[in-house]
């Protein structure tokens, strides 16, 4: 009897060591998240998501000019193919604010690839340059890279788009969208070029509300790891700027020059000085401001070492 309690005394000790040591080894796997100490959740504090923001505008610095330019040829023809399938809701009598949920697809496929547009770079480019990780001369080469490929990706979309609709010329559109991106082309450029330095003005505010929306779109996804979190916190700051029809300049960079297309009263004049000169620097004001200093200011703690 004495042996057998004793032999099941060592068994218990053996049995009660191995727990200690697999909830060591368990203590240890937990603090392999992100947090030490605390279980790995879809969800990164403002912090980290900080310091993200910074990590990902230096890590623009390290891109070749080429990548760049592919990058942000991407993200505008994807940013093209989602406006005008919100357009086309548009012209066949979907209401607008119903419409307007539609366009956010094409952002949440440039979250998920992780391609590029210019006014996301508005917000990360500069807080990289703030915290010493890239120099100010890196900042104006990857903004130049960036923007000529949005711009080149949005007219590659506009040229394709009006031979599909119109049979490379042979015929005119018949599916209403042509007239509808020429209406809102026109309100983007004519309008406010008929109220002088006001209209100009109402063009730059719109233009900083739009990107203060869009850059929150573009760092509210570094704080879920799922694709489905990623994709949530895209679409709603997305959808409130596209829906209060604010100013972004790359999705101008679609619809004004495909409107000129298809016959739309509008200059060259009109769309770079009446609209994307004003628009750019709300766009830039509003997303460095009210996103990237902003968060920065608020969040940003020094990484310890």
């Amino acid at each position: 009897m004495h042996v057998l309690l004793r032999g099941a005394g060592t068994a218990i000790t053996a049995v009660i060591g191995a727990d200690r040591k697999q909830g060591v080894e368990m203590a240890d796997y937990a603090n392999a998240g992100t947090y030490v100490g605390d279980p790995v959740m879809d969800y990164v504090r403002a912090p980290q998501l900080v310091q993200t923001m910074i990590e990902t505008g230096a890590s623009k610095k390290d891109l070749s000019a080429g990548q760049i330019f592919v990058r942000g040829m991407y993200g505008g023809s994807l940013l093209a193919f989602a406006t005008g399938l919100a357009f086309f809701a548009a012209a066949q009598g979907v209401p607008s604010s119903v419409a307007g949920m539609i366009f956010p697809v094409g952002f949440i496929i440039i979250n998920v690839l992780g391609v590029d547009l210019i006014t996301g770079y508005f917000a990360l480019v500069p807080l990289a340059v703030i915290h010493r990780r890239m120099t100010f001369g890196q900042l104006l080469r990857v903004w130049f890279w960036v923007w000529l490929g949005c711009l080149a990706g949005s007219l590659v979309y506009d040229g394709m788009l009006w031979s599909s609709l119109t049979l490379n010329g042979a015929t005119a559109d018949t599916t209403g969208l042509s007239a509808y991106i020429i209406k809102v082309a026109t309100s983007k450029t004519l309008h406010y070029e008929e109220f002088g330095m006001a209209g100009a003005f109402a063009a730059l505010v719109k233009g900083m509300l739009c990107n203060w929306m869009v850059t929150l779109g573009v760092v509210l996804p570094y704080a879920s790891r799922s694709v489905i979190g990623k994709a949530i916190v895209t679409f709603v700051p997305i959808y409130m700027f596209f829906g209060m029809g604010f100013e972004h300049m790359v999705v101008n960079q679609f619809i004004i020059p495909t409107a000129m297309l298809f016959g739309a009263p509008i200059t060259m004049y009109d769309f770079w000085v009446g609209n994307q000169l004003p628009v750019t620097i709300g766009n830039f004001l509003g997303g460095f401001l009210f996103t990237g200093a902003a968060l920065g200011y608020l969040f940003y703690t020094k990484p310890t070492r």
